[in-house]
C-alpha cells in the first residue's frame, strides 16, 4: 500500500486519471477561446483566453474540442502497460519543453535568468525515464534484422521486400536509402512504417534520426561517420531507440558507453552489398561479447551472413543478425528470411 493507502497496482488507472484530468483543462480553454467567455471571476481563465485568441486557437476550437472529447472517451478505456512509466516521461518532457521556451524567450541577462540549466537535466531525466520502453523495443532486434536499400534489390518494390521479410519472420527492418533528398524518400519510409507495424516488425531508419521522427520508427541507426549518439538523442523522441555500426572492438565500447539502444558489428564475412565496409569477423564480435556488460544493449552481427556461415556468429555470442542481400536479392525474400531465421535458431 502507499501512502495516501492505494495500491501500487493502480497506478495505471492513475496515469489515466491524470491524462483525462488535463484533457478536460485544455478544453476548457479552448471552449472559451471559441465563445469568447471565460469563467466568470476567473482572471488567469480569461487571460488564457484572450491570449488563445490572439493566437488563433479560436479557429481551431470545433476540431480540437472534437479531438479532445474523442480522447476522454479512449483514453478511460486505454490500458497502460507503462502505467508510471508513461506518465513521468510525459510529466519530464514537459518540464524540459517549458524550461526551453524559458531560455529561447529572454535575453539571458542576470535580472531575467534562463532555465537552460533545467531543461538540460530535464532532458536527461525524460530519456532515462524512457528507458525501459527503449529497451523493450531494442528486445525485438534479437533475431532476424533486414536491411533494405532500394537500390539493392534487384529492380523490385523495396515495400514488398519488406512485406516479405517481416511474413518470414524478420522483427527488425531497417531502411537505408544513400539518396540525400529526403523529400523523395519520406513516403517510402513512412509505408513501411505500416507494414511493419502491421507485421509486428520494428523499423529502423538509416542516418537520419529527423526522418525517424517524421515518420515515427522505432529509431535510428548510427554510422561511424554519422552523427554521434547522444546528438541523434537531441533530434529523437526520448522513446525511440538508437543503435550503431561498428567494426572494432573499441568502437562497440564506445558505443554501449555512450548508452546505444543496440550495436551491430561487422562485416563478418565477404559481402557485395557495400564496398566500403571494414572487416570484423566472427573473432571481433566474440571480443565484444566478452566486454560486453550482462545486462548490456542486443549484440547484433553484419555482413555476408548465410544460412550456412550463421553458426559461427550465433557461437560468437550475436543476438540478432543483419543481412541486406540474402533477403533483398533472394528469389523468395520470405522463404530466404525463414531459412536464416531457422538456421540462427537452430545454431544458438
Amino acid at each position: 500500500m502507499t501512502s495516501n493507502g492505494s495500491n501500487p497496482a493502480e497506478a495505471p488507472h492513475f496515469t489515466r486519471e491524470w491524462l483525462i484530468d488535463a484533457l478536460r483543462y485544455v478544453r476548457r480553454d479552448f471552449e472559451a477561446a471559441a465563445s469568447g467567455e471565460a469563467e466568470e471571476g476567473d482572471a488567469r481563465a480569461r487571460s488564457r483566453m484572450e491570449m488563445a485568441r490572439r493566437m488563433g486557437l479560436d479557429v481551431l476550437a470545433g476540431e480540437a474540442m472534437a479531438a479532445i472529447d474523442r480522447a476522454i472517451d479512449d483514453a478511460a478505456r486505454l490500458e497502460w502497460p507503462g502505467g508510471l512509466e508513461v506518465r513521468y516521461t510525459a510529466f519530464l518532457g514537459a518540464l524540459k519543453t517549458l524550461a526551453q521556451a524559458s531560455s529561447a524567450f529572454n535575453d539571458h541577462t542576470p535580472e531575467r535568468p534562463h532555465l537552460t540549466y533545467l531543461a538540460e537535466t530535464m532532458a536527461r531525466a525524460e530519456l532515462a525515464a524512457a528507458s525501459l520502453v527503449r529497451r523493450r523495443r531494442a528486445e525485438r532486434l534479437r533475431g532476424l534484422y533486414v536491411i533494405v536499400d532500394p537500390s539493392l534489390t534487384l529492380d523490385r518494390d523495396p515495400v514488398w521486400i519488406t512485406q516479405e521479410a517481416v511474413a518470414g519472420g524478420a522483427t527488425a527492418v531497417q531502411l537505408r536509402v544513400k539518396e540525400t533528398d529526403k523529400g523523395r524518400w519520406l513516403p517510402l519510409a513512412g509505408t513501411l512504417r505500416g507494414v511493419c507495424n502491421d507485421g509486428g516488425a520494428a523499423l529502423i531508419i538509416n542516418d537520419h534520426p529527423d526522418v525517424a521522427v517524421a515518420v515515427g520508427a522505432d529509431g535510428v541507426n548510427l554510422g561511424q561517420n554519422d552523427m554521434p549518439v547522444a546528438a541523434a538523442r537531441a533530434t529523437l523522441r526520448p522513446w525511440q531507440i538508437a543503435g550503431t555500426s561498428n567494426a572494432l572492438a573499441t568502437e562497440a565500447d564506445v558505443s554501449v558507453q555512450a548508452g546505444a539502444d543496440y550495436v551491430a558489428v561487422g562485416r563478418m564475412f565477404p559481402t557485395g552489398s557495400k564496398a566500403d565496409t571494414r572487416p570484423a569477423g566472427p573473432e571481433t564480435l566474440r571480443a565484444v561479447r566478452d566486454a560486453m556488460p550482462f545486462d548490456g544493449p542486443p549484440l547484433l552481427a553484419i555482413g555476408g551472413i548465410t544460412p550456412e556461415n550463421v553458426g559461427e556468429v550465433a557461437r560468437a555470442g550475436a543476438d540478432g543478425i543483419c543481412v541486406i542481400a540474402a533477403v533483398t536479392q533472394a528469389d523468395d525474400p520470405r522463404a530466404a528470411a525463414a531459412r536464416l531465421l531457422e538456421a540462427f535458431d537452430a545454431a544458438g
